[in-house]
């Protein structure tokens, strides 16, 4: 709900925002986290985050902040009217900066710490296609059907926490036992929804192939590729 007054608009600086800007920064660091994806949860841990950090603030600065809002005592803001420069300061400093930092903080010591690391790809899904250059993939449906194509720049994938699917920005025929046959002509684009898929396959175009060791399958050996 939008504040309609200046006491409500105050409780929603010093209360909440703190600790908005800190689950921002750090989901924005360590990637989602499934906890946090339901809206009650991430109130509670916004209001829990910013409870705490407004204890620091008086602990450390409680005179300094109460001169800056009470001014004279003339009014609830009185400090802030008279003071807008350092007050807007004041809550750049308190609100965004502080806990930014200390989500930066967070993030970075547990990128030190190889024990507490975070892995910020929450699914699989999301692992395949993060950071995928240019390849051909090929997927076997529910129904058993060959579905195939290019993965290009113009091509999408779906990322956590939505539900995966997948456009691919070219299709090609594929025959029964899954091979690729030819480049649909006209080709636009095909698209395929994750829960309809039962094998995914990703082809690396032969120079992107890691290099094939001793004892490795024939295919491998003679650099079969997406369109043989």
């Amino acid at each position: 709900m939008v504040p309609g007054t200046a006491q409500q608009l105050t409780i929603l600086l010093i209360l909440v925002l703190p600790g908005v800007f800190h689950q921002a920064v750090r989901e924005r660091l360590r990637g989602p986290l499934a906890a946090e994806q339901e809206p009650q949860n991430r109130l509670v841990r916004a209001i829990a985050a910013g409870a705490l950090l407004d204890i620091v603030y008086v602990v450390a600065a409680g005179p300094w902040l109460l001169r800056l809002l009470l001014g004279d005592g003339e009014g609830p803001l009185a400090g802030v009217a008279r003071q807008p420069r350092q007050a807007g300061l004041a809550a750049l400093l308190l609100i965004v900066v502080v806990p930014a930092a200390l989500a930066w903080a967070e993030a970075a010591w547990r990128r030190r710490d190889a024990r507490a690391r975070y892995e910020p790809t929450p699914t699989a899904w999301d692992a395949l296609f993060r950071g995928r250059g240019s390849c051909f993939v090929r997927v076997r449906l529910k129904s058993g059907l060959w579905v195939g194509g290019w993965l290009g720049t113009r091509s999408a994938a779906s990322a956590y926490p939505h539900s995966g699917d997948l456009y691919l920005e070219a299709q090609y025929r594929m025959a029964p036992d899954g091979s690729f046959v030819g480049r649909v002509p006209g080709t636009g684009g095909v698209y395929v929804r994750a829960e309809e898929i039962d094998v995914l396959e990703v082809l690396l175009p032969p120079e992107r192939r890691r290099p094939v060791v001793r004892g490795a399958d024939e295919g491998e050996r003679t650099g079969t590729g997406a369109g043989q």
